[in-house]
């Protein structure tokens, strides 16, 4: 049986690591819309439906490794996949700032940018699975959702503080220069990571003794093909739909659509991303204390149907305001609810895999990032359409009221999830209880 001191410490150490890591990669992968929007669709030729393309290059890229990234995870464990994470984003940030000097023109440099974004799509796979599967292996059970909640969390920190810290290093170095600097941030932040995740004698031990996650084909379907899996993956497909609308276009929603200043679009930006965050801890805080007379079922999906539901609702209401403060309170708001569903995707989803945990996460992150991939590029798509045939002024509201529907929709996706912890999969081992 595990120390309980030793455990405690454990948690107390890996959790703000893995935050750490976390509000850094999310900081790489949204600093790329405010490039997009303050320099290079304004200033080098490069249009918004390019730029859609290039965030959803990421994410698609994102989204084909994301299973044989799970799969890595648990056969090579979850601190090497961060390692992979860190290093590679080193370099791939790197060389997004390099794409400038090497373009002749808008379209090379629009080129250049989903390469290199696809690429650092790739590396960035493990990060939400292995911080999943590490918190399952070192929280306690009854804490776990609370975790989950404390890490997502800080994926809002990272991308809330990208639109002040990026515009500010924007503003004083060109684009190039400032993601430069943000590539020598991550190497720092892999560095600390490296260091401080190295196992001790005793949790070398621990790790040697622990039977390898071999993942034959027949159990990985196993794993698959679960109800409770492929629910929960159409589920946060929906949610990803909805999120990323907030990640990637809502700066530029409140600057265009909204007539409202940079700076003022910024802080607007600033403040949805950390209602997201904090709806992330608080739901997170929430869905472990639902009481126990709750059926296990009850227990698991109701912080995620209400936040879903609630969140959708509120987000169409911000849509009909003329008034951008009351826009913003509404997206705050349907943001902050979003959020709240986080932990218990990711608890979840976990849970369902047992020791093939990481595996079960990918496949549902891979749902999400499905549904990311499609809305950035999508979304303003749709805006031209509706544009044309409705009005500039409608334009991008309609295209952006189909992500709200598409998030309540999703909610109903919970109905075919049932309670996880005491579910095996046929032919795998049960998930290991907590002593």
């Amino acid at each position: 049986m595990t120390d309980c001191s030793s455990t405690a410490t454990g948690v107390r150490k890996t959790v703000p690591l893995l935050m750490l890591v976390i509000a850094c990669g999310h900081f790489n992968r949204v600093s790329i819309s405010v490039v997009g929007s303050e320099r290079l669709i304004p200033d080098e030729g490069i249009s918004p439906s390019q730029m859609g393309l290039v965030y959803s290059a990421f994410l698609l890229s994102y989204t084909l490794a994301m299973l044989p990234a799970g799969w890595l995870i648990d056969r090579f464990g979850a601190r090497k996949a961060l390692m992979v994470w860190g290093f590679g984003s080193v370099i791939f940030v790197g060389l997004t700032a390099g794409t400038k000097l090497i373009s002749s023109g808008a379209q090379s440099l629009w080129f250049g940018l989903l390469v290199v974004r696809s690429l650092l799509g790739v590396v960035n796979t493990p990060l939400h699975p292995a911080a999943a599967q590490t918190v399952f292996e070192r929280v306690p059970a009854q804490s776990r959702v609370f975790a989950n909640g404390l890490v997502t969390f800080a994926a809002c920190v990272g991308m809330a503080s990208t639109y002040s810290v990026m515009g500010f290093l924007i503003d004083r170095l060109n684009w190039s220069w400032a993601l430069v600097v943000t590539s020598l941030a991550t190497l720092i932040v892999s560095i600390i990571w490296t260091r401080g995740t190295r196992p001790t004698a005793a949790r070398v031990d621990t790790i040697s003794a622990r039977p390898t996650a071999t993942m034959e084909f027949s159990q990985l379907l196993a794993v698959l093909s679960q109800r409770n899996v492929i629910c929960l993956t159409l589920s946060y497909s929906a949610l990803g739909y909805f999120q990323y609308l907030f990640f990637y276009w809502i700066e530029y929603y409140f600057e265009t659509v909204q007539s409202q200043d940079r700076s003022v679009a910024r802080g607007y930006a600033t403040l949805v991303t950390a209602a997201m965050g904090i709806g992330m801890v608080c739901g997170g805080w929430l869905a472990d204390r639902v009481p126990r007379s709750f059926s296990p079922r009850v227990r698991r999906a109701l912080v995620p149907v209400l936040g879903m539901v609630s969140s959708g609702v509120v987000f169409e209401s911000g849509l009909l305001a003329a008034n951008p403060q009351i826009t913003l309170a509404a997206f705050a708001v349907a943001a902050g609810l979003i959020g709240a569903c986080e932990g218990v995707f990711w608890t979840t989803a976990v849970e369902l895999g047992g020791r093939f945990g990481a595996t079960t996460a990918s496949l549902m992150n891979t749902g999400c990032n499905a549904g990311g991939t499609l809305s950035p590029c999508l979304t303003p798509l749709l805006s031209t359409y509706f544009a044309t045939h409705y009005g500039a002024d409608l334009g991008w509201r309609l295209s952006l009221a189909i992500a709200g529907a598409v998030v309540i929709a999703g909610a109903g996706l919970w109905w075919g999830i049932g309670p996880s912890t005491d579910e095996a999969v046929e032919g795998l081992p049960a998930i290991p209880q907590e002593a």
